[in-house]
């Protein structure tokens, strides 16, 4: 299916990069537009065949829909990058990673409560949303490491609940990054430097930087990891009336 901006049309925000130029960004939405029928049928016109059936075979509504935003903010990300065209061309590591062949552009993709997330770059990229919830997850040992369970330790039971989700996103923003999964020891992965929050991270041989996006929503963790510091700067909302437009 071709895609194609409307003459005329309000999405002023949406100028494209030129191929080859640095990109860096950050989409996101909150995916409760989609309990709207009409905005439903549209954003599924915005997928890939593949995620489109995919999706239709989610029997639970609510991972529908996230399954839709994260779809749709893929396509807008592209569409952003002049590289519509690819939609139908994304592969997948033998680990399950998606790429696309060729050309100077990585994503990854991330959902959690209702929010979906994109983030996008010419560099390979790991991106994570987690929900905050009021109390810690079982078992957090399994997550954290040692350096990161004492440091929690200093702060009030809300506070730890904070820190740890912010954590967890780091975490799995780099085993995203990495395209391993989950074979990779988060226990064994620290973020803590000289007893203090870091968000700079030697693994193996290479540099990794990781930058936090507070403002998509208060409740929520949101982390990107990539080598190199040239992250965007704000990440950008996709709204419904974006959607109305295509």
């Amino acid at each position: 299916m071709k895609h194609e901006r409307k003459a005329g049309s309000k999405d002023s925000a949406f100028c494209a990069y030129g191929k080859g130029q640095s990109m860096n960004g950050i989409l996101y939405m909150d995916v409760s537009v989609f309990e709207d029928v009409l905005l439903y049928e549209k954003g599924k016109t915005l997928l890939s065949a593949e995620r489109r059936m995919y999706m239709e075979k989610l029997k639970n509504p609510k991972a529908a829909r996230l399954s839709l935003g994260a779809g749709v903010l893929l396509f807008f990300a592209l569409q952003k990058c002049n590289y519509t065209e690819q939609l139908e061309k994304i592969k997948k590591t033998p680990l399950g990673k998606p790429y696309l062949k060729g050309i100077d552009f990585q994503f990854n993709l991330s959902h959690s409560g209702t929010y979906a997330l994109c983030a996008y770059s010419n560099r390979n990229i790991g991106a994570d949303l987690q929900q905050i919830k009021e109390k810690l997850p079982e078992k957090t040992e399994k997550i954290l490491s040692k350096d990161e369970t004492s440091f929690l330790a200093k702060f009030t039971q809300p506070e730890q609940t904070q820190l740890f989700y912010r954590l967890w996103a780091r975490k799995e923003s780099l085993i995203k990054w990495d395209g391993r999964g989950l074979r990779l020891p988060l226990q064994e992965i620290s973020f803590i430097k000289n007893g203090t929050l870091t968000d700079i991270l030697e693994w193996e041989d290479k540099t990794l930087y990781f930058k936090e996006y507070p403002k998509i929503n208060e409740n929520y963790a949101a982390y990107i990891c990539k080598e190199g510091a040239d992250f965007a700067l704000n990440a950008e909302e996709i709204t419904a009336e974006m959607l109305k437009f295509f």
